[in-house]
């Protein structure tokens, strides 16, 4: 029973780390997704004298990945009615050009105001619309979220080293008599630690199935569905056995290296 619960220690301690870092996965594609949502759907509205393409700003704005214009057939449909032939033709002339600019990425406060400057540069440009506001709210509040979970998935992992750490003294402590008889008839460190990275190893592989199987019985649910879904995103991307390998390395460096740290330990005070 009581290793069972040395073994359940771990388990849990890992499962909570590999479960955070999983969430760090889903949450990057998320917003990665969401970017390239927020690129294609943000524009900046360009008012020009000229006519404009793509290659007259190429040089002022690398950053541009397409350029269309607005067309103005509306407005002046809609003024048919109320003025001459003639002073139609002369508004038309006249009116300036509307264009719809896309760029490649989606930029920051900073990037998106150089942006604006190096438009106003193009020959025949009178105005720039870049949004700033709605812009800068909405890259804020995608910053704030990365940083969270950064923060998260740090904390969890010291955390659930600690945890860990700790766990696997309790499981030696238990122990401690069956090792003490090894090093009397002088066992070498690593059969004496055989036993404690068979557990690290089990509890790994065990900790990594239980958080890709959690995350698959997520995709199962329609309230998870319906989220996920609000950002046009696949969650095909997430759960995905490439992940497997990853977790598992991730869980066995770090058991294995916290058994090593409390068997040296061990060690070091025998020889005392």
């Amino acid at each position: 029973m009581k290793g069972f619960k040395s073994h359940l220690g771990v388990v849990l301690s890992l499962f909570t780390l590999l479960f955070s870092i999983q969430f760090n996965f889903f949450i990057n594609d998320a917003i990665k997704k969401y970017e390239q949502t927020m690129v294609d759907n943000y524009s900046i509205v360009v008012v020009s004298k000229n006519a404009l393409e793509l290659k007259d700003i190429a040089n002022e704005v690398k950053e541009v990945s397409t350029i269309e214009e607005i067309s103005g057939d509306e407005m002046i449909l809609s003024l048919k009615d109320k003025i001459s032939k003639d002073s139609l033709e002369q508004l038309q002339k006249k009116l300036p050009k509307f264009y719809n600019i896309k760029l490649k990425f989606f930029p920051n406060i900073d990037e998106i105001k150089t942006i604006s400057k190096n438009l106003e540069k193009v020959e025949g440009v009178a105005k720039v619309e870049i949004f700033a506001k709605a812009h800068d709210s909405i890259y804020k509040i995608m910053l704030l979220l990365k940083n969270i979970v950064y923060i998260f998935s740090i904390l969890i992992a010291v955390l659930s080293f600690m945890l860990v750490i700790k766990q696997m003294k309790i499981w030696l402590f238990e122990h401690s008599q069956r090792v003490e008889v090894m090093t009397l008839f002088g066992a070498s460190f690593c059969w004496k630690s055989a036993d404690l990275y068979k557990m690290a190893i089990l509890d790994s592989i065990i900790a990594t199935c239980m958080v890709l199987l959690v995350y698959v019985f997520l995709a199962e649910l329609e309230y998870f569905r319906n989220i996920i879904n609000i950002i046009e995103f696949s969650y095909t991307n997430v759960v995905l056995l490439d992940y497997f390998v990853y977790l598992l390395s991730v869980a066995l460096v770090l058991s294995i290296f916290s058994a090593t740290l409390v068997m040296l330990d061990l060690e070091r005070k025998n020889k005392i």
